[in-house]
């Protein structure tokens, strides 16, 4: 996959393209990446994307946390057989474009965009003003056909960021999970701990919470690539001072991967198991943490009995 931050410098010709933020990248996105590539046939599938919500220039106040970083999202892309992504840096400049003049210089001028595909309320330009049935007029104009994804369903209501949002801030994992079409994923940046864990028998990979948007702190069943494991995510209250950073902590219950200080991996939640809490004093603590581990064993069908969901 070729990613382009900002347009390129020689016009390309992409057979068909799509464009939004496409945060989560969760099962109405993944319907309009395939009707995306399924346009494309044999060319390039291709993707046209922002560095930011355009609400954190728009509206900072007010805009929403991210599910994804941009990393995530660009690796969503490459999974989902995306070709091509063109990497928009959102600034006032960018937003302030008339619709139509976005269309005319980018869409047709810059990128030579043959089909474009865009969810059924999908807005661009300035203010918003441009939506689905401009598109068609000035498609008929410029020179380019127009998809029109509907919205994938669940519950009878549409699958969206923002819905997605909410359960993971509740802490809501299954019904995400059900929503994105995979499992919550957090990417984290290793970092340097105290071997407390190690100390308490429970080593652990330490890893600093990249994404904007956090589910509660407590713990959780999750697996770092393939390895199951307990992830705690929290500020480490009973042996922390109060204000600390958050902290995602990886115990695995399997060979741990080598992970190299600095470097950014995924750990996916799968369950969440209770909330964080401060204990008096590390005994309390170690046995509290192997009580976690004994569930989060079940809950991911490490051991024999009913699993946990």
């Amino acid at each position: 996959m070729t990613v382009h931050q900002g347009l390129p410098g020689r016009n390309l010709r992409l057979s068909a393209a799509t464009i939004g933020v496409f945060d989560g990248v969760h099962r109405g996105h993944a319907a309009i990446l395939r009707a995306t590539r399924d346009r494309a046939g044999t060319g390039s599938a291709a993707v046209i994307t922002f560095d930011r919500h355009p609400l954190a220039t728009l509206a900072p106040t007010v805009a929403p946390r991210c599910l994804m970083t941009l990393g995530q999202r660009l690796e969503a892309f490459r999974a989902h057989g995306i070709r091509t992504v063109i990497v928009l840096k959102f600034n006032p400049r960018l937003a302030a474009r008339p619709a139509e003049e976005f269309a005319r210089t980018i869409l047709a001028r810059r990128l030579h965009v043959a089909h474009l595909v865009v969810g059924y309320d999908f807005h661009f330009g300035r203010g918003g003003t441009g939506d689905a049935a401009l598109l068609q007029r000035l498609g008929t104009r410029l020179g380019f056909g127009l998809t029109v994804v509907p919205p994938a369903l669940d519950h009878r209501e549409p699958v969206s960021s923002t819905r997605i949002r909410r359960l993971v801030r509740l802490g809501r994992l299954p019904e995400a999970t059900r929503l994105l079409g995979r499992p919550v994923m957090l990417a984290g940046q290793r970092v340097r701990g105290r071997r407390l864990g190690r100390k308490l028998g429970f080593p652990t990979i330490n890893l600093r919470p990249r994404n904007e948007l956090l589910p509660p702190h407590g713990i959780y069943a999750a697996r770092l690539g393939r390895t199951p494991a307990v992830a705690y995510l929290g500020a480490r209250p009973t042996v922390d001072r109060e204000g600390a950073e958050a902290l995602l902590e990886i115990h695995c219950l399997a060979a741990a991967p080598a992970i190299p200080t600095g470097k950014t991996v995924e750990v996916a939640l799968v369950a969440w198991q209770r909330p964080d809490r401060k204990f008096d004093g590390v005994e309390p603590l170690r046995r509290q943490i192997a009580r976690d581990v004994a569930r989060a064993r079940r809950v991911l069908g490490l051991t024999r009995g009913r699993r946990e969901v």
